[in-house]
Order: structure tokens, then C-alpha cells, then sequence
């Protein structure tokens, strides 16, 4: 009776292990997306001048810096959504699947900066001043990136069956929004090279 039982309790402790929402190439493509995605971006600002920091081509125009900015708030704040929001609510497992994109189709509209493909930011998600070196967002940025890293590796929420609507015009799952923070990274890197190519860009 005794080899039964603990035969049960290793078969229950085996099954809650591996009661995982993402399968391990799922969560290894993702947290390689969003590590290269960070990299990328880290090397773009790394080396900057304070010039080059809070250079604005024009008045209307985002620096170096607000544009970091920008993506550390969307990096703290749309893990949390995802958290406290999205995954929470019952209510948010129901989707027309026939209006669904695929992961590429993400990635493809994140990065796409071509003419009318530009978007107001949402006023939560607008810069304030608050990032006053490179250091001070890498070493920001790096903790944020993490903590979304670690939410992907731990989680044992099913996070593809819960959907919230995007910037996209779709509903993405919970899982796809964790991707949609690594193009929205790529998006916002190729916007610091467009910085950085401004004729009047300090040298």
C-alpha cells in the first residue's frame, strides 16, 4: 500500500511539473526574441554623448532619450497588464479565431515604420524627462526585460488562450503580447538609428 502511494504522489508531482501554458520551444524562442531584441537596443545607446542623448531633430520629434523611456514604460506596464489583467479574467478567453494573426504577422506590423504606419502613443505610455543617462535605462530597462523573462519561463497559466486587443487593430493572446514587447523594442531601435541619422545629430 505504501509503494502505491508514494507511486501516486510521484506521478501527481510529475504531472503539476509539467503542467506548463508554453512548450519549451515556445518559451526558448521567446526569451531568445526578447534577450536579442534587448541587445540590439543596448548596443544602439550604449556609447552616446549626453548631446547624442537628448538630441531632438525638432521640437515635435522624440530624443534618444524619451524614446528609451517610452519602451521602459511599455515594458513595466503591459507585463503588468498581462498579469493582472488579461490572465485574470474569464471573461478574456473568448475570441473570434478567424480574426487572429500569427506571430510573424506581429512582428512584421510592429516593425513596420513606413508612412502611415506611424502611431500616437498612448498618454500613459509618453515620455517625462524621468531617464537621464544610457546607464540609467539599461540598467532600468535590463530589471524590466527580466522580469517579463522570468513571467515566461514560470508561469503555469495557459497564456494562449487568454486575448486582449492591440495597437495592431487584433486581439493577441497573452503569450503573443510577450512577443509584441520584443518587436515593439525592434520598432522603437530602428527609430533611435533614425535619430542617429538626422543631419544635425552630434558627432
Amino acid at each position: 500500500m505504501k509503494t502505491i502511494s508514494l507511486m501516486m504522489l510521484a506521478l501527481v508531482l510529475t504531472s503539476a511539473g509539467s503542467n506548463r501554458s508554453l512548450s519549451k520551444k515556445e518559451i526558448k524562442y521567446t526569451i531568445n526574441y526578447l534577450d536579442t531584441s534587448m541587445s540590439l537596443a543596448f548596443s544602439a545607446v550604449e556609447n552616446l554623448s549626453q548631446a547624442q542623448w537628448n538630441y531632438k531633430p525638432d521640437p515635435e520629434s522624440w530624443s534618444i532619450a524619451d524614446i528609451c523611456e517610452h519602451m521602459l514604460i511599455a515594458e513595466r506596464n503591459i507585463l503588468v497588464m498581462i498579469q493582472n489583467k488579461i490572465i485574470t479574467d474569464e471573461a478574456n478567453r473568448q475570441v473570434d479565431e478567424t480574426k487572429l494573426i500569427s506571430n510573424e504577422e506581429i512582428i512584421a506590423g510592429l516593425k513596420d515604420r513606413g508612412e502611415g504606419k506611424r502611431r500616437k502613443t498612448n498618454e500613459r505610455f509618453e515620455p517625462t524627462g524621468a531617464l537621464k543617462t544610457p546607464v540609467q535605462f539599461m540598467t532600468e530597462y535590463k530589471a524590466a526585460r527580466q522580469a517579463t523573462m522570468d513571467f515566461v519561463k514560470n508561469t503555469d497559466v495557459d497564456l494562449n488562450t487568454y486575448y486582449w486587443p492591440s495597437p495592431l487593430g487584433d486581439k493577441l493572446s497573452a503569450y503573443q503580447w510577450t512577443i509584441l514587447l520584443s518587436a515593439h523594442t525592434e520598432r522603437h531601435t530602428a527609430q533611435i538609428v533614425e535619430v542617429q541619422s538626422n543631419i544635425s545629430y552630434p558627432m
